[in-house]
C-alpha cells in the first residue's frame, strides 16, 4: 500500500518550524525591561500601555497569560511574539510559491529571513514587531492574491489594511502606497468588483480593537493624570477626559514632533547605518543575492519590483525622518528585509535555474551558507539566559523596608511595577516611574512623600549631588537611600 503524496507546501514546514523551534528556545524567559516589561504588565492586569495603545497586542497578550497554563504571566505574554514571527515565515513562504518561487528558492528565503537578527530579536521579546512583521507579509499576501483577479481577496486587503495601520505607524508608512496602487489596478484595470458587504464587515473587524482602550477607560477612568492610572488598573498618561484617551490612541505629544527630515550629513550616515544593518542580518552572501535578485526582479518583474519599491521607499523615507531621535531605530528596518529576501528568494531561483547538474550542490551549499550565518548570530539574538531583570528586582526588594517608596527610571520603574502589580511582589512597596528631567528626583520626593522611606533606583549620574547613600551596587542600576532631612 502507497502513502499518499506529500503536500505542495510541505517544505514550508521545515524552515517555520525550525524557526518557530528556535525561537521558543531562545526566547526571554521572564519579565523585561522598559517597554517590554509595560507590555507584559499591560497584558496580565489589564491595562493600556503608552501611545498609540495598541490594543491588538495587548489582547494577544492578554488571552495568553490567561490561556497558556506553563510558566510566568510574563513569559506568556512575549509568547506572542514568538507565535506571529513563525505565522509571518508561513505567510512570507505561501506569498513566495504564488509568486512562482520555486520551493527551494522559497524555503532558503524564508530561513534567512527568520535567522536574521532583527526577526530573531523581534520573536523572543514581549513587543509589538513580530506583529507588525505578520500583519505586513499578510497584507502583501492578500494584496497579491487580488492582483491575481480573485475579488475575494477584497475583504482580507481592507481588514489587514485596517488592522495594521491601526497596530502600528509603520504599517501606514509602509503599505499605504502599494495598497493604493493595488486597489487602483483591481478597481479599473482588472474590473474587479468589490463584495460590498462582506468589506464593511472586514472594516469595522479591523476596528474592533479600539474598542479595549475605551472600554478600559470607561471602566477605570477617569484618573488623576498622574502615576498611570494605578492602583486602580494601569494606563499610560492616567487620562482624565475621552479627549486625553482619543489623543493618546492617535499618538499623544510623545509620538508629536519627533520626526525632522536630517542633513545631508544625518542622511548619509543613517544609510550607512542601514546598509551595515542589512550585512548586519544577511551576511555578505545575502547581501550579495539579494542585490542581484532585485537586478533580475527589475529585469523579468518590473511591476513586482515596483510594489517592493512602493513598500521599502516609504519606509526608508520614515527612517530617515527619524533620525537619532529614536535610539532603537534598527528595529524600524524589519519592514525593508520583506524586498531584500525577496531578492534573496529570486537570485536563488535565478541559480537553480542555470547550474543543471549542479542545481542541488549549490542549493546544499546556499543552505550551509544560510544556517552558518544563522549560528554566527546566535550571540546577539538568543535570550534564554536573560534573567538579569528579575534578579534585579529581587535584590532592590531584598533592601527595602516596609512602606518604601522607589522612585526611578522608566527602564527599571517598569520591571519593577510588573512585580508590583501583576504578580503582587511587595505590595506594601510603590513604585513612582519618573525620569530627574521631567521631575527632579529630591524635590519630587520631599513634595509627594514625607514621613515615608524613599530609595532612588538608577546610575550615579541620575543622584550626583543628593543626600544619599548607596545601598546596592548591582549590574543594572543602583539602590540610594535618600537620607533624612
Amino acid at each position: 500500500m502507497s502513502l499518499p503524496p506529500l503536500p505542495r507546501w510541505w517544505p514550508a514546514l521545515l524552515p517555520v518550524l525550525g524557526c518557530a523551534m528556535l525561537y521558543l528556545a531562545t526566547m526571554s524567559p521572564d519579565v523585561q525591561a522598559g517597554d517590554s516589561a509595560e507590555f507584559q504588565l499591560a497584558a496580565v492586569i489589564g491595562g493600556v500601555p503608552h501611545p498609540t495603545t495598541y490594543p491588538l497586542y495587548v489582547l494577544l497578550g492578554r488571552a495568553s497569560a490567561m490561556l497558556v497554563p506553563w510558566g510566568v504571566p510574563a513569559w506568556r505574554v512575549t509568547l506572542v511574539s514568538v507565535v506571529c514571527a513563525a505565522l509571518a515565515l508561513a505567510v512570507l513562504w505561501r506569498l513566495l510559491w504564488r509568486l512562482g518561487e520555486s520551493r527551494a528558492a522559497a524555503t532558503l528565503a524564508v530561513l534567512a529571513l527568520g535567522l536574521a537578527p532583527g526577526v530573531w530579536h523581534a520573536a523572543t521579546i514581549a513587543e509589538v514587531y513580530a506583529l507588525l512583521l505578520l500583519l505586513l507579509l499578510a497584507f502583501a499576501g492578500a494584496l497579491q492574491q487580488l492582483l491575481a483577479g480573485d475579488r475575494r481577496a477584497y475583504v482580507p486587503v481592507v481588514g489587514l489594511g485596517v488592522l495594521g495601520s491601526l497596530h502600528h505607524g509603520l504599517f501606514v508608512v509602509c503599505a499605504a502606497l502599494p495598497g493604493a496602487l493595488a486597489l487602483w489596478w483591481a478597481w479599473r484595470r482588472l474590473q474587479l468588483t468589490p463584495p460590498w458587504r462582506p468589506v464593511l464587515m472586514a472594516l469595522m473587524l479591523g476596528m474592533a480593537p479600539q474598542i479595549y482602550p475605551l472600554a478600559q477607560f470607561a471602566r477605570l477612568g477617569p484618573f488623576d493624570g498622574h502615576d498611570y492610572g494605578l492602583p486602580a488598573g494601569y494606563f499610560w498618561g492616567a487620562p482624565r477626559t475621552w479627549g486625553e484617551v482619543l489623543d493618546l490612541m492617535t499618538g499623544g505629544a510623545v509620538r508629536r514632533g519627533i520626526f525632522a527630515w536630517p542633513d545631508a550629513t544625518g542622511a548619509a550616515l543613517l544609510l550607512a547605518g542601514i546598509a551595515r544593518r542589512l550585512l548586519f542580518e544577511f551576511g555578505p552572501a545575502g547581501v550579495a543575492a539579494g542585490a542581484c535578485g532585485l537586478w533580475l526582479l527589475a529585469r523579468e518583474r518590473p511591476r513586482c519590483l515596483a510594489l517592493v519599491l512602493a513598500l521599502a521607499v516609504p519606509a526608508l523615507g520614515y527612517l530617515l525622518a527619524l533620525g537619532p531621535a529614536v535610539g532603537d531605530w534598527p528595529v524600524f528596518t524589519l519592514p525593508l528585509l520583506i524586498p531584500w529576501t525577496l531578492g534573496i528568494a529570486w537570485g536563488v531561483r535565478w541559480i537553480a535555474r542555470h547550474a543543471g547538474r549542479r542545481r542541488r550542490t549549490l542549493l546544499l551549499l546556499a543552505m550551509v551558507l544560510v544556517l552558518a550565518w544563522g549560528a554566527t548570530r546566535y550571540r546577539v539574538s538568543a535570550k534564554q539566559h536573560l534573567t538579569l531583570y528579575r534578579e534585579f528586582a529581587a535584590a532592590v526588594h531584598q533592601v527595602l523596608p516596609a512602606d518604601a517608596v522607589v522612585v526611578t527610571h522608566w527602564e527599571q520603574g517598569m520591571t519593577l511595577q510588573y512585580l508590583r502589580f501583576a504578580e503582587g511582589r511587595r505590595a506594601d512597596v510603590w513604585i513612582d516611574v519618573v525620569e530627574p528631567g521631567d521631575d527632579p528626583w529630591l524635590a519630587r520626593a520631599r513634595r509627594r512623600y514625607p514621613g515615608r522611606p524613599v530609595f532612588f533606583v538608577g546610575q550615579p549620574a541620575s543622584v550626583a549631588g543628593l543626600p544619599v547613600t548607596l545601598l546596592l551596587d548591582a549590574p543594572y542600576a543602583d539602590v540610594y537611600r535618600l537620607d533624612p532631612e
